[in-house]
């Protein structure tokens, strides 16, 4: 399995790239063999190792960092976006596809391409946990940092490279109460 890894990069292998080879091909081992040690609990140990890293993630930046969190919704995306870049998939090529709100709710669509971490994976669902949780842990912190009341609060991962796409894709929801009309 994990020379499929390594054949999915061919023909990519730059100087960047080698390093995007690289970080694949360790995900992919170290992904292997927590499988073995824990097969039934591989999606939540991912899961939870991306929300513990958007929560330290968070800690640098805001706190040692002195940055000022965002405030809004979309400044809350872009955050997630820059994160993403420079923090845990140095190596894809991270957009913002969509950024739009709606009566109730605010929609944001964040695309991964190259994304190391279901690269060389092949899947029937998507497999990209501990992304999943990243992106959660962070928008619960920002949203309850800047006491924004919500209904409802989604992230959920509608394409993945492991299930054959070409990126991994990530629909990220957010929806408020009706204020009513009595």
């Amino acid at each position: 399995m994990t020379d499929k890894v390594f054949q999915w990069w061919t023909g990519k292998l730059k100087e960047r790239e080698t390093m995007r080879a690289f970080f694949s091909k360790t995900w992919t081992i170290l992904g292997n063999r927590i499988a073995v040690m824990f097969p039934d609990r591989v999606r939540d140990l991912y899961y939870a190792a991306g929300r513990l890293a958007g929560l330290q993630a968070q800690t640098e930046y805001f706190k040692i960092g002195k940055q000022k969190p965002p405030g809004d919704f979309k400044g809350i995306i872009e955050f997630i976006k820059m994160a993403l870049e420079n923090l845990i998939v140095p190596f894809g090529d991270i957009k913002i596809s969509k950024l739009y709100k709606l009566w109730l709710d605010e929609e944001a669509i964040i695309d991964i391409a190259d994304n190391p971490y279901a690269a060389g994976l092949e899947s029937t669902e998507p497999s990209c946990y501990f992304l999943k949780g990243f992106i959660e842990a962070v928008l619960e912190y920002l949203t309850d940092w800047n006491r924004i009341v919500y209904e409802k609060l989604t992230v959920e991962e509608t394409q993945c490279m492991s299930m054959g796409a070409n990126m991994c894709q990530f629909q990220i929801k957010l929806t408020y109460p009706s204020r009513g009309t009595g």
